[in-house]
């Protein structure tokens, strides 16, 4: 993890450069893990993020505006009743660890002046908001309560005492003088790694920055301890005094950091040697780089924790839906047997005067080219004339039943197509907006029960993701079925085309025309995009179909997404977006 001790440093003196004695407007909990808290100081608005999400905790300004639920949560009714309107006074790092305090000047309900402080403790899983009295330490509460069945060494809920989270043996780096240093690499295990000896004998030093002091001494980060010369010694001091007194000089810049394939490799707030080869973007603040990294993965954490449940009830449906298609074929092929039951019906009349043996009729087949002898088994308690109206009535049902089976048949594969398009659906999601139109979209289906909370919302247009051809034509691509039928339906005109991937789940795609002559390459670019929304994306390649939209139909009673075309051409592309540019 990138975000460290130093790093929250770097945080600490953005947040006390900008919110120091600015004052509490609003307070929101946008996700049960998650306050932002609006401060306006010095003429500006600024929106403070604290989160203890086990994947990403942190602290930070953001920019970033997130949806708030209808009803606020308790702890944030909470913070909203002791800290609107409060003054923040300090903003501290808690033994150069993971740990920020903040604390604000209240007013208490006889408008005493009184101070409260909010403690982020960053440490992963164990990360927490903590509400508490700055003076008595007394827990107020906190986002997250322990309690003695979860922790039996530190509690947090109200009433207790607050303690800091129980310490290692390790030194604090920015207050080590040279003697220190040396000392503590002489009494440590001489088969030790200098690497791993530096973040761990030392608060706030990640192993990131611990590889970045080995490069720096022109040292091998698996040497032991024990290995190492004076001059090695010297030179490693050297290295750790350089970062330790950019820390003092507050002497920070902000990278992300990603290798040769656009991946996010890490963040950090030095300009790193060891990482010179690793593509670098640089930031004004702390905030907005957490911003960029991080807007993304929330996302789709938080789009990953809604949707599992979901994914397995679809896949239930698909499973047992393709089950019952099976069972309806079988069923299918027994109906298809049926004329051998008319046939006997129609032999039993033309043959009315020979007397049954065994109760069996033995007559010439006259449906068989060779006329052979067959034997029709008849029900001793009926004549002949009830016996062949009983294989007539068993003919016409199992007629009747093969066109119903049909119907069910086709309308079971209906069903599974439609949930595996939800599904491609949902595993495209990219925001809570995209999320929130599959669940309104299942819930109209009858697919999810609608909530006793639920309210019905405006309908809102769509913001469908758009591409630019190479000669300035619009792509726009549909993300869920909702928004596949308004661009089809609603945005797309007769004389635009169409696009699919062929047999597979995928998004609808429209090339807008304006009344103009396309290129081939435009085609292309057109049919990559829609290869690369659909279930084939990690394809070689993949075979769209496309039209033009006057030819795209919806029929009466389909499930959202579901069209029929013709009159279509089709291409094979490679599933390869980077030369096309989104709007």
């Amino acid at each position: 993890m990138s975000l460290d001790g130093i790093f929250l440093n770097s945080i600490k003196n953005n947040l006390y450069n900008n919110l120091i004695g600015g004052r509490v407007d609003k307070i929101y909990q946008p996700d049960k893990n998650e306050i932002v808290i609006s401060i306006r100081n010095g003429g500006g608005n600024f929106k403070l993020l604290l989160t203890c999400a086990s994947s990403n905790p942190r602290i930070h300004l953001t920019n970033v505006t997130r949806k708030n639920p209808d009803q606020p949560p308790m702890f944030c009714m909470l913070l909203r009743k002791h800290l609107t309107g409060a003054h923040i006074i300090d903003i501290k790092q808690i033994n150069f660890d993971r740990i920020l305090e903040i604390t604000f000047e209240c007013k208490d309900e006889l408008q005493t002046t009184i101070n409260k402080s909010i403690i982020i403790e960053i440490m992963g899983k164990h990360s927490n908001i903590i509400f508490l009295n700055t003076e008595s330490k007394i827990i107020i509460d906190s986002i997250k309560r322990v309690a003695e069945n979860v922790s039996s060494i530190r509690q947090i809920y109200p009433g207790l005492t607050y303690i800091t989270p129980p310490l290692t043996i390790k030194l604090n780096p920015t207050k080590i003088i040279k003697e220190d240093f040396i000392n503590a690499i002489k009494n440590a295990n001489a088969g030790v790694y200098i690497y791993d000896f530096i973040y761990k004998t030392f608060t706030g030093i990640s192993p990131f920055i611990s590889r970045e002091i080995c490069f720096l001494s022109k040292l091998n980060e698996s040497t032991y301890l024990g290995e190492l010369k004076d001059e090695e010694i010297e030179l490693l001091w050297h290295s750790f005094f350089m970062i330790m007194n950019k820390i003092k000089e507050r002497d920070f810049s902000f990278h992300i950091y990603s290798d040769e394939n656009f991946n996010n490799f890490g963040f950090y707030c030095f300009d790193l040697e060891c990482l010179n080869t690793y593509d670098k973007k640089t930031f004004e603040n702390p905030g907005d780089l957490l911003d960029t990294y991080y807007y993304e993965q929330d996302n789709k954490n938080k789009i990953k924790q809604r949707v599992s449940s979901l994914v397995k009830s679809l896949n239930t449906k698909i499973d047992r839906d393709k089950k019952k298609v099976e069972k309806q074929r079988n069923e299918l092929l027994n109906a298809e047997n049926r004329e051998k039951y008319k046939i006997y019906g129609e032999l039993i009349l033309a043959n009315l005067h020979i007397v049954p043996e065994n109760n069996k009729l033995k007559v010439i087949n006259y449906y068989d080219s060779e006329q052979k002898h067959i034997y029709i088994p008849l029900n001793p308690r009926l004549n002949l004339t009830q016996n062949s109206q009983k294989f007539f009535k068993r003919y016409n049902k199992l007629k009747k039943a093969e066109e119903e089976l049909l119907k069910l048949i086709d309308s079971s594969l209906n069903e599974i197509r439609y949930l595996e398009n939800v599904l491609f659906s949902i595993e495209e999601c990219e925001t809570i907006e995209d999320l929130n139109d599959i669940y309104k979209e299942l819930i109209s289906e009858g697919f999810m029960k609608k909530k006793s909370k639920y309210k019905k919302t405006k309908e809102q247009k769509p913001n469908i993701l758009t591409y630019m051809s190479s000669e300035g034509h619009e792509i726009m691509v549909g993300k869920n079925n909702l928004q596949n039928d308004f661009l089809t339906f609603k945005l797309g005109k007769k004389d635009d085309f169409w696009f699919h991937a062929k047999n597979i789940p995928g998004s609808h795609v429209i090339l807008k025309t304006n009344n103009e002559e396309l290129t081939d390459e435009e085609y292309v670019e057109a049919a990559k995009v829609a290869a690369f929304y659909s279930k084939g994306k990690n394809s070689s390649s993949v075979e769209v179909d496309y039209t033009k939209k006057i030819n795209v139909k919806k029929p009466s009673n389909s499930k959202p997404g579901f069209v029929i075309y013709d009159t279509n051409f089709s291409m094979l592309v490679n599933p390869d977006i980077s030369s096309v540019k989104l709007k």
